[in-house]
Formats: C-alpha cells, structure tokens, sequence
C-alpha cells in the first residue's frame, strides 16, 4: 500500500505517470506503476466518484483547463477544447432505492455560475422530489423524475431536465442569455442524512462537458503482493462555505 501511495503522490506532485518504480532498497524494495486517465470530455454523464454529505458543495466545470491553468475553449496552443455550449442540462442524484417521501429525501441546489456582457452572475435552482415539503420550503417539485434507474450501472434514485434559457424558469427570471459563457454548476445536497450520489449530463446529444479531471490508478508491489490505489484528482474550485456568504431572497438587487 505505502507503494501504491507513493505512486498516487508523485502523480499529485507533478510527476509523470511511469511503470515499475523502485522505492527502497534490498529485501525492503518495493515497486510502483502509475497511470492516469482523463474524465470528462464527452458526452456522457458525469457522475462523482464518491457519495455526497448534506450540505457540501460539488462543481462540474462547463469551461476547459487550458495547461497553463487558466480558463477557456481553446488550449495555450491553439488545440480546441471540449466547453459546454448548450443551456439544456440533465441533473441526477440520490442513492439507488431512496425514499421519495421522507425527512431524509435529498433536494439539491444548483448554481449555474456564467459571464454576460463582460460581468459574471449566477443563477439558482433547487429541487426538492418530496412534495409535501414544497409548500413551505417552496422548492421546485414539478419536472423531478423519481422512476429511478437513471445512469446504470449507478441507477440514481431522481433525474431532472433543466433548460437554462427558459425565460419562465427558475434559474433567472429571463433566462440566461444566449450570448453568455457558461463556466460552471455548482450542486449541493439539502436534507439528506447519509450521502448520495450526485451527477450531470448534457441533454442535447451533440454536446459535452470539458475535462472535469484525472483518476490516478497506482499498483504497488512488494515480493508476491500487489496492492492498488486509484484517486479522482478534480480541478481546484472553492469551497462550499463560500456559497453562504450572502443570499438575497427578493428579485431586488444588493446595493453597497
């Protein structure tokens, strides 16, 4: 295990993936092989690796990494890049089996962080699938699919169809616009008392996400044992505190 771990940070640290390292010396030597795969760039849904806690804070990139670092659809060399360019977005959570109707029903939050006209704003949604809870949470329970069985092998328990544009739905009184970037969404579970998975795609076939990160996968090997050790490395973004540093619950806007 120390091997494989050994892999995993030189991986993290800015090393190259590499086969059949030597770490140690004499009958204490141990070896480690080291790969890494790209997640994202498709059209498929993306799905986190882990269970999401109530109350944290998850981010799928809609605009690529360019290596530098920096953000945008065409790479530091001229290579384009994989941006979500489409407003139709399908959102997935819940565990496979989770109770529609009860205390622990997940809802979930969504930020859709975008730049328009030169500014950056954001835009919120939240779904709530237990219906007896909207009338005082005032969540969004219409168009909340709960059939289950979403995403095999994952067979997420709720799916719902955003349309990020539509001037009569929840993300912005009139939309967002057309000629705006987008660059991320930012989800977060509410209500659930033990973790569910959480996960998006894009709806329009034709579209896809950027690259959302890379799986770190180590072997390490001492004598006849093999032990492994695979690590979803995700692109930095801040943290889920940030998101309660200030909400305004009016359709007017905050003044200095």
């Amino acid at each position: 295990f120390n091997a494989a771990e050994a892999g995993v940070e030189a991986v993290l640290g800015g090393g190259s993936a590499q086969n059949n390292v030597v770490i140690g010396e004499g009958t204490s030597a141990s070896t480690y092989s080291v790969s890494t795969t790209t997640v994202g760039g498709t059209n498929a849904a993306f799905i986190l690796n882990q269970t999401v806690a109530k109350d944290n804070t998850q981010q799928i990139w809609f605009i690529g990494h360019k290596t530098d670092g920096t953000l945008g659809c065409t790479d530091t060399d001229g290579t384009p890049l994989n941006c979500f360019n489409s407003n139709l977005l399908t959102l997935y959570w819940g565990n496979p089996g989770q109770s529609i109707n009860d205390n622990n029903t997940p809802a979930l939050e969504v930020t859709i962080i975008y730049k328009n006209a030169g500014g950056y704003q954001i835009a919120k949604a939240v779904y709530d699938p237990y219906s007896a809870r909207t009338s005082n949470n005032h969540f969004i329970n219409a168009g909340v699919d709960a059939t289950g069985g979403f995403v095999p092998p994952y067979n997420l328990a709720f799916k719902v169809a955003a349309n990020l544009s539509d001037a009569s739905g929840p993300f912005k009184i009139t939309g967002i616009g057309a000629g705006s970037t987008l660059y991320a969404a930012r989800l977060r579970l509410l209500y659930n008392g033990t973790p569910q998975l959480l996960g998006a795609q894009p709806t329009d076939p034709g579209s896809t996400f950027p690259v959302q990160g890379k799986i770190i996968s180590s072997s390490g090997t001492s004598g006849n044992v093999t032990r492994k050790v695979q690590v979803f490395e995700s692109y930095s973004y801040l943290p889920g505190v940030f998101d309660f540093v200030l909400f305004n619950g009016s359709n007017t806007s905050l003044s200095k």
